[in-house]
Order: structure tokens, then sequence, then C-alpha cells
């Protein structure tokens, strides 16, 4: 495994995925795709109205897996104004525009004896064993909060994400320990500081077991990880408190599609591009179809319930898309570039 650590002002410089594949349309052997759910944490049930992640309170999919984390959106500051605590970009936290879209989420890294907080869900299928992911996210250490951090801010290293093969999801207010593993998959090896631009962690994984869960913070004791105020907060609080966003876990080794299904009962659609359309023929049962982004983010779905043919609208900007039909029995995945 490699780690790299780099600084990325525009959110497009950030998204350069290395899949050559990515140059044509819809090449059989490149339909790798992001196994993180919601990996922006735009989809959520209700606006989020406290810190922590309270019942309704948290992005779909997303749980604290150690104590009490929190979910930032820009709704919160548009229906209780800007002296929310969990709005976008202003919060108790900190003044940070998410790195795409309206979300993001921020834990406790550092500090207060070892207090850590920890936020998880399961992968869109395990990994496999031998295979290789590239994997990514974006952090930004937050200071001079509405409420906390009102003197400036702490960064630290370590900051990461690892995986597991069960669950610790907190479905309440309270759940299991999760102790320190010292080790992560993915992690910062220095104090990220940066508190303008949001800081791309990225490296590859080679999968040596079917890890089904991630989780992202800090996974190592306070005496394995070193902090370091940021600017010079007078007194420095020895708190560190770090956003995350844009979280990919990304198949690159051929054959390991990252989609874990079987192939259409009786044969595969065929799938062509029209006049700002998709069309599909040749479909053997009624199908769900979803159009996505490179980081997982849902652009347009269609519920075709008759056999044969079907159609739905093309993206109107240019980009590389995934175009996902889910059936019965089956799900058929294919990528795209529109031009």
């Amino acid at each position: 495994m490699f780690l790299r650590v780099m600084n990325n002002r525009w959110p497009s410089a950030a998204l350069a995925l290395a899949l050559g594949c990515l140059l044509f349309v819809a090449l059989p052997r490149c339909e790798a795709q992001n196994l993180v759910p919601n990996p922006s944490f735009e989809q959520l049930d209700t606006c989020p109205y406290s810190i922590g992640f309270q019942v309704g309170d948290r992005p779909i999919h997303w749980y604290s897996w150690l104590n009490s984390p929190d979910y930032f959106h820009s709704c919160a500051q548009a229906v209780n104004g800007v002296d929310t605590l969990v709005g976008v970009p202003r919060n108790g936290w900190t003044f940070q525009h998410a790195w795409e879209g309206s979300a993001y989420v921020g834990m406790y890294s550092w500090g207060l004896g070892d207090f850590r907080e920890y936020v998880g869900a399961e992968l869109l299928e395990p990994l496999v064993v031998g295979c290789t992911y590239q994997l990514r996210f974006r952090v930004n250490p937050a200071a001079d909060g509405t409420y906390w951090l009102q003197d400036g801010g702490t960064a630290c290293d370590n900051v990461g994400l690892l995986f597991t093969t069960g669950s610790n999801a907190w479905y309440t207010l309270e759940g299991p320990p999760f102790p320190f593993r010292n080790f992560a998959h993915l992690y910062t090896t220095f104090p990220v500081s940066d508190t303008v631009a949001w800081t791309l962690v990225e490296g590859a994984f080679v999968a040596d077991s079917a890890y089904s869960h991630i989780v992202l913070g800090n996974f190592f004791a306070d005496s394995l990880t070193t902090a370091l105020p940021i600017g010079n907060p007078n007194p420095w609080t020895g708190v560190t408190y770090y956003l995350i966003d844009g979280v990919e876990v990304i198949p690159i080794t051929p054959g390991c599609h990252g989609v874990g299904v079987p192939d259409l009962v009786g044969g595969t659609p065929v799938v062509r591009f029209e006049a700002g359309m998709i069309v599909v023929d040749q479909m053997q049962e009624p199908f769900i179809a979803q159009v996505l982004d490179m980081v997982g983010r849902v652009l347009e779905t269609s519920h075709w319930r008759q056999v044969g043919t079907g159609t739905m609208r093309l993206p109107t900007h240019q980009g590389d898309y995934v175009l996902q039909l889910y059936g019965e029995r089956s799900t058929f995945v294919k990528k795209f570039v529109v031009h």
C-alpha cells in the first residue's frame, strides 16, 4: 500500500481517476464504481437539526460507530439561520464550504484523553481478496467556529479510513465500544492544517480480507498521534476536530468490477446513446434505471415496468457516468462518457 497526500483548491483537480477506460463509451471491462454508499453525504432523510448523529439527523447509510460525530448540511442554515450549529458553510465548529454539494461530516480526532468519534457504513459489496482498490477521501481541520474553537484550532496526523468485516453501528445514542487499532488502511502522515482548501488523501490498497464496512476517523491513540496548533490560538485548546467529504473506494484490478451481481437472466441488454437519450433494448424483466456520477450521486431515476425497450435522458453536462439497471433477479452496470 502507498499513501499520497496532496492539496486541491479546486474540486475538479481532485477528481482525476486513474482509469484509462474512461476515454470511451461503455467499454466492457471498465465497470468499476465507487463502493461507498452516499460518499459525499448528500442523501438525507431529514435536515440535520442538532449536533450528533441523532435519529433522523444523519446521512443515509451512515451511522455513528463511536460517540457523537456530527452531520452538517446547508439546509440546516437555510431553515435555522446562520447561527445553527450544523449548517454549511457556517457552523459551530468552523466556516467551510462542502468539497462538493451541500454536506459533510465531522468528528473529534485527537485530545480529551483519547476521546474519539467515528462514522461508518456498509460497502455496496465486500472487497475481494487480492483485488487492488483506489482509496480517497478529503479532510479539512475545523477552526474559528461560532461556538467551539473560537480562538483557533488544532491539526493532527492519523486521520484515516479503516475497513472491517463487521458493523459497530450505534442505532441509538449508545452502542458498543470501538477500541484503538493503532492502524488504518489509509491515513494522513502529517497534521493537515490547511483550513481553506480540502486536502485529498489517497492511496492504493490490495484487499487481504473480504471487508464489508468502512469507518472514518483517527484510530491511533493520543500517544501515537502528533497534534499542532493551527495559527497561534491563545490559549491552545488542545482539541482536534476534522471534517470529511468525498469518500471513494474504487476497484482498479481487471475483473474486480465492483458490482458483485450476476449477469442478467436471459442475456445482456443492448445500451445505446442517441439524441440526448439513453436507449435500452432487449430487457428481460421490468427494471429501475439510475444514472450516477463518479462520486455516487444519483442524477436520474426511471422505472421501466415493461419488458423490451426503455429510454431515459442523458446528463446535460460533460463527464463520466454510470448506468445501473436493477431488476428483481439481476443487475447490470455500464459506464459511459458524455462529450
